[in-house]
């Protein structure tokens, strides 16, 4: 089966417009758990990772057998090390807890700031990402790919009494 780089190239452009703009245009809910407010990633956005990336794998191993020349090892090697890389990236699932703010990741170890410790809470790009700046050096970031932006920064003000900066 052979298929053509204009359909795909016509294909991957318009999943990645859908994504750009549908992940603004989507807010996400928080979630009310036992252990607090949770802000985890849009579901767009993870849905995305789940679908995306291992299309892009299986796309990638497609091109590089069935393509006369055979690709060098190392190219192997940087195509998975790119993949393991974004996975780590991945940003983590922030709790508000009744002591303080929780970020959890998969493949990073937690990070952890008491309410007390919250030395300044900062947003950038229009308010798509805030940064909670611990006294502990720990900085817990709430980007665009997470759910309700706007609820995230009320309670925290709400529950620190500080102000957030632009």
């Amino acid at each position: 089966m052979h298929l053509d780089p204009r359909i795909l190239r016509a294909a991957a452009l318009g999943v990645v417009l859908l994504v750009v703009y549908g992940s603004r245009m989507t807010k996400g809910s928080v979630t009310k758990t036992p252990e607090g407010l949770v802000f985890g990633i849009k579901p767009l956005i993870a849905w995305v990772r789940i679908i995306i990336l291992p299309v892009l794998i299986l796309f990638v191993v497609y091109v590089m057998t069935t393509h006369i020349h055979t690709a060098p090892w190392w190219l192997y090697l940087a195509f998975f090390a790119a993949i393991a890389f974004i996975l780590a990236q991945m940003p983590g699932t922030i709790t508000l807890t009744s002591i303080g703010i929780t970020q959890r990741f998969w493949f990073r170890p937690s990070k952890t700031i008491q309410y007390n410790e919250i030395m300044a809470i900062q947003t950038s790009q229009g308010g798509r990402i805030t940064r909670v700046l611990g006294d502990n050096r720990v900085q817990i970031t709430h980007t665009s790919n997470h759910c309700a932006a706007e609820e995230f920064r009320q309670e925290l003000e709400h529950r620190t009494g500080k102000r957030v900066t632009a």
